[in-house]
């Protein structure tokens, strides 16, 4: 038998408290310093295949978010097929591919979701002019951001789909651009890594994408849409377009892709992470992510030489070469999303091998 003192704390007490001091001493250590502590070991989660980020727990095949959206447009895209038959049957013109008008109209629906959601955050919510650490660009997670990269992940699944079905969708470079999309949305939402970048570069730069659809239209019904947009219209979507690009997937993307470049060597060097941290991912996805945003770059140095391209002619003048017409007006279809139209089209393709 132990005798009890008034006032004497039981020895667990006494060890809750101290650890409970020890707990806010360190959170006021987070804050100050905007990173984790460097003696407080940071054990994060890692499920899955090594490699490809891929966890037990990822919301992607259960988030009604995604089903949502990846259902409402594989359901969508037959129903906008026959409207368009139904109710269009004068117009030979969209008769003839009403697959690439379905296409076309349907695609505007999340990338104007995703458009919206990310100028909001990025500029009205003040992200793009928030001071932040390196760990806070990286590791930190954005409100709104998993909203944005699930569209993002359903949207790019369906278009890779739709796109091989149709001659005039299915270049390789656009096919492999939207298989890298996904994969980076998928590890954006479901690491999460990154999120921060993400804002910008899966929503803010899609504003290239709302002039670039007006364009195709016109340039894939050049009776139809096309003739109603000559002049002032045309002109004035091709600037609006180009002013966009250079802004957006040029200038801003050169700046945004040096810092994460430099994020990333920063999060591989053992002597600035806290003692005992774990990535929130394997070190395969840090690597991935910066081979990928490279690839994305020189995909948009290609998409910039051709825009060039188009507009000398435009401004200047002067015929085109045989054979190069389509591959001169393409980058009229530069977004990462968005396919150049092909000199022939399914039909003339089939002529040519019977």
């Amino acid at each position: 038998f132990t005798p009890k003192f008034p006032g004497e704390r039981k020895p667990h007490t006494r060890v809750n408290m101290e650890n409970a001091r020890e707990e806010a001493g360190l959170n006021a250590n987070e804050a100050a310093k905007g990173i984790p502590d460097r003696h407080r070991p940071l054990n994060l989660p890692q499920w899955g295949v090594p490699g490809l980020g891929l966890r037990q727990s990822s919301p992607v095949w259960s988030d009604l978010l995604v089903l949502k959206w990846l259902l409402g447009l594989c359901v969508g895209f037959p129903i906008v097929c026959f409207w368009i038959k139904s109710n269009l049957k004068k117009n030979k013109e969209i008769q003839k591919n009403a697959y690439l008008a379905a296409f076309q109209l349907l695609y505007l629906m999340p990338t104007f979701h995703i458009v919206v959601k990310a100028t909001q955050i990025w500029y009205f919510n003040g992200l793009a002019h928030k001071e932040t650490t390196a760990f806070e660009r990286v590791f930190d997670k954005v409100d709104g951001l998993p909203g944005i990269a699930k569209i993002a992940f359903a949207s790019q699944i369906w278009k890779f789909f739709i796109s091989m079905g149709e001659f005039d969708l299915a270049w390789p470079e656009f096919l492999g651009s939207q298989l890298l999309s996904t994969v980076l949305s998928y590890w954006t939402m479901s690491v999460p890594y990154m999120q921060y970048y993400a804002v910008y570069y899966f929503g803010a730069c899609e504003l290239t994408n709302l002039p670039l659809a007006a364009i195709d239209l016109g340039r894939y019904y050049p009776s139809t849409i096309g003739s109603g947009m000559k002049g002032v219209v045309d002109i004035g979507l091709k600037v609006l377009f180009a002013s966009l690009f250079v802004y957006f997937r040029v200038y801003g993307w050169f700046f945004m892709s040096k810092q994460v470049y430099e994020d990333t060597m920063f999060i591989l060097d053992a002597k600035n992470l806290p003692a005992g941290f774990e990535y929130p991912c394997p070190r395969e996805v840090v690597y991935g992510v910066v081979v990928m945003l490279g690839m994305f770059s020189l995909l948009n140095v290609a998409w910039l030489w051709q825009i060039a391209k188009e507009a000398k002619t435009t401004l200047f003048g002067g015929k085109k070469k045989k054979g190069k017409s389509s591959s001169s007006n393409s980058k009229s279809s530069a977004g990462r999303g968005q396919p150049p139209a092909r000199k022939g089209t399914r039909s003339s393709a089939r002529k040519k091998t019977n």
